[in-house]
């Protein structure tokens, strides 16, 4: 149920207005009887005045962003100390302490308004779009879970995190990728000068692992490529001539040369007639005398299309 459902409307917000005005002028009144005697006139008339306007303003600012869902902390963390500074004021200003919490009640009574506000507007907002926080029974219940959650939901609010783990790991792809292609002493050398120039940042990642010839060496295995490729953004290129994905790495050099002619390979004469084709054909042998209707209606198929089958074109015919 939501909590603002009839608090929103003119005569609210008129109720507000007046009531913040008249507890932000009793607070300015009864804070410059405090400040006056040892300010003086100027100083106890301007300071005040700034106080309740700092208030105001800070308190007008929470309540705006929590009506967005957006709720600053600093904002209500400065209202509060400034409207504790106003409190003090008034309350000074008094002999008894009765005279105190009387002199404090009204601004303490516009700080009671601003937090109310705050707390319906994001009340309203959690109702029309959903509450992500996650409830003191569920850490209480679920520590470890309620923590994974809440990791989760702050990199779903944080892109700038998830930009830095996809920069991480292309730089460990690229490493990996150097040290693979510069193997052994006697290029070690070679390879600590392309990962000083990865870890600088003067290297892209990306350059680094294609240079690296391991996303089309014919020895790399498919999976090793296909977790470079993932690591840059990118799709892994097939280095298999024969279209498909490598399962294994080659065990040895290739026995034939690259000049050889590729073995080419003989399509069959008489395809076999799978699908609709061969349902029809099927049907049309166990029963010869079955009109076309019959078999459109068994097969689930127009009866241009049986009549399609039954009479091939005389281009089809003659191939």
């Amino acid at each position: 149920m939501s909590l603002t459902a009839s608090f929103d409307s003119k005569v609210d917000r008129r109720a507000y207005a007046i009531v913040a005005a008249g507890a932000a002028a009793l607070s300015y009144v009864h804070a410059r009887a405090y400040f006056v005697p040892f300010m003086g006139k100027i100083g106890g008339s301007i300071t005040p005045l700034m106080l309740d306007a700092m208030v105001y303003w800070l308190a007008s600012a929470s309540i705006r962003q929590a009506r967005h869902g957006r709720p600053l902390r600093m904002l209500s963390w400065g209202a509060g100390f400034l409207l504790g500074l106003a409190v003090t004021a008034n309350a000074l200003g008094g002999v008894t302490w009765p005279q105190r919490v009387f002199l404090a009640l009204p601004a303490a009574l516009f700080g009671f308004l601003v937090v109310a506000r705050q707390r319906l507007a994001l009340y309203q907002y959690r109702t029309a779009n959903g509450d992500e926080r996650i409830r003191l029974r569920l850490w209480l219940r679920h520590p470890v879970k309620a923590a994974r959650a809440w990791m989760w939901l702050a990199r779903q609010s944080a892109p700038a995190f998830d930009r830095a783990l996809a920069e991480r790991d292309q730089l460990r792809a690229a490493r990996t990728a150097v040290e693979v292609a510069l193997p052994g002493h006697a290029n070690r050398q070679a390879r600590a000068t392309v990962l000083r120039e990865l870890a600088s940042g003067r290297l892209p990642a990306a350059t680094a692992v294609t240079a690296s010839g391991l996303m089309t060496r014919p020895g790399v295995h498919a999976l090793h490529r296909a977790a470079l490729a993932a690591s840059l953004g990118g799709t892994a290129p097939d280095a298999s001539p024969d279209g498909q994905p490598d399962t294994n790495a080659d065990p040895g050099p290739d026995a034939s040369p690259d000049g050889a002619p590729a073995r080419k390979r003989t399509p069959a004469r008489t395809p076999a007639r799978t699908g609709t084709a061969a349902a029809v054909a099927r049907i049309r042998a166990r029963h010869p005398d079955m009109p076309a209707t019959e078999i459109a209606r068994r097969v689930g198929v127009t009866d241009r299309t049986v009549r399609r089958h039954l009479n091939p074109a005389p281009a089809e015919t003659a191939a």
